[in-house]
């Protein structure tokens, strides 16, 4: 009987010490959020490099350029997250992003030179990047008010290249324009990122974070206009969009008591 007493007592303990650490390991998960961010975005590789003019002359055959002439580019984005653990979480990604062409007057000279011509005049549209990438969220209290954070995220990217016009002068005589056509394609893209969020109110916080991007979708270009065989002429596309994003957002925190 007083065995059976015991036993009773010391599973009620027990019972009772595992509620209270569940408990308190709810109470210690972050605050699920949904926010906004938005920043600059600085392109690597090729895909942020210019050609010279003098490498984009070619008047025996075409010039095929690996270089994309990114500039610095801006995004918006939205995201969210739930978590499940002190630490861990699940969540998405929804960014678009744009980026102008730079290095215009060295595919101008390049194309006149190829071409022969007293003039050209080259405009450019723009990279647009859209992104939809799930993945994982991880958070760490430093103090009461600031926590670092970073995530893993993988998904699906659309990008479409910029549509390149160049107007032809030669004399008096104006030629049709050579144009290279704009192209688009989705491609697998993950997004590695961390930094520091702050809470200045019980529902809402602010967010400092720098994340590496990347997708590769490998574009096939249409060109048209063309009646001579010779300068810049980019058929394909095959060099990686990848980037470093600099960002400050702002979120709604819910979730936690």
């Amino acid at each position: 009987m007083k065995s059976s007493k015991i036993f009773r007592t010391a599973t009620a303990l027990c019972i009772m010490t595992l509620s209270i650490s569940i408990s308190s390991l709810a109470q210690q998960k972050p605050a699920n959020f949904i926010g906004i961010e938005g920043g600059a975005s600085l392109p690597l590789g090729n895909w942020g490099k210019t050609s010279s003019a003098s490498s984009l002359m070619s008047i025996n055959g075409t010039v095929n350029d690996v270089h994309g002439y990114a500039n610095t580019g801006g995004f918006g984005a939205i995201d969210g997250a739930w978590f499940f653990s002190r630490h861990f979480g699940i969540g998405g990604l929804f960014k678009y992003g744009i980026h102008s062409l730079k290095g215009i007057d060295s595919l101008s000279q390049g194309y006149e030179e190829s071409f022969d011509v007293d003039t050209t005049r080259t405009s450019a549209t723009h990279y647009k990047i859209w992104s939809i990438l799930p993945g994982l969220y991880y958070n760490l209290s430093l103090s009461k008010k600031f926590a670092f954070t970073a995530r893993a995220l993988a998904g699906i990217s659309h990008a479409t290249t910029p549509k390149i016009t160049v107007g032809i002068e030669d004399g008096d005589v104006i030629d049709p324009p050579v144009i290279q056509e704009s192209a688009s394609k989705t491609a697998f893209a993950f997004d590695l990122g961390a930094g520091l969020s702050y809470t200045l109110l019980k529902y809402l916080s602010i967010s400092l974070r720098a994340d590496y991007f990347y997708t590769k979708p490998d574009f096939m270009i249409s060109n048209t206009g063309r009646n001579n065989n010779a300068g810049r002429e980019v058929t394909d596309y095959n060099q990686p969009l990848e980037s470093v994003n600099f960002s400050l957002g702002a979120a709604y925190r819910f979730g936690r008591k």
